[in-house]
């Protein structure tokens, strides 16, 4: 989920002296198996059903979010409805399709928040910064409420719009894809239910890891700090 953060979760195996675990990775922690003998009854046939869930199941089953799609090898001239240079699309609950035209920023934490920033384009040719973030539940409109607040102050990025990804008709959450494993956990006081959201920011600025001079660079902290 590190490199690939448009993942929902990852399931994983390993295998140490003959025993085989099953790994589950999502924002919320990881769960592991009991293990099992691969070669004792019914090992052997537990090894291959478990190669079977890893190779022949749709990408969805795999963790990956269906509602965003970064571009590989394979989908050259397949994406013909995309702005030029875009390196994948993402879609909203209105079914308008952004083109990713690059990753600005992606957390580096395995668990928590997985948070990732999108530069991305609409059809009219717009472009805006994306936040794709896995939010507490407690705290999921904490961020929308205060920039709605701050709508009109200089300096302040404006929300656009803001969602809960969906999955399946339903707003995606850790609690709810571990439910569909025979894991919910929604009492477990110790479990941190998160929720996929995504917001709309504009405009979208440049890295300053981009700056092309040091005068830019000061230009850009002193612009911070008098507000201009």
């Amino acid at each position: 989920m590190r490199e690939q953060p448009w993942r929902r979760y990852v399931l994983a195996y390993s295998i140490c002296a003959n025993m085989l675990r099953a790994h589950y990775f999502d924002r919320s922690g990881v769960i592991i198996s009991l293990p099992f003998n691969i070669h004792k009854s019914p090992g052997s046939v537990r090894l291959c059903d478990a190669l079977a869930a890893l190779t022949l199941p749709d990408n969805h089953y795999l963790g990956l979010d269906p509602t965003i799609h970064m571009c590989h090898a394979g989908c050259n001239g397949t994406h013909v409805n995309l702005a030029d240079g875009a390196i994948g699309w993402v879609e909203d609950n209105g079914g308008n399709v952004y083109s990713i035209m690059a990753v600005l920023w992606k957390s580096h934490g395995f668990f928590c928040r997985g948070t990732v920033c999108y530069r991305v384009r609409n059809k009219e040719g717009e472009e805006y910064a994306l936040k794709d973030c896995w939010v507490e539940e407690s705290k999921k409109m904490h961020k929308p409420t205060v920039l709605r607040m701050l709508k009109g102050v200089p300096n302040v990025v404006e929300l656009i719009d803001d969602w809960d990804v969906y999955y399946e008709g339903q707003p995606d959450c850790t609690a709810r894809i571990r439910e569909k494993y025979g894991q919910d956990q929604r009492d477990d006081t110790t479990f941190c239910n998160r929720f996929h959201r995504r917001l709309l920011l504009s405009p979208c600025g440049v890295p300053l890891s981009q700056f092309s001079s040091r005068t830019e660079l000061i230009v850009a902290f002193r612009h911070f700090v008098i507000g201009e």
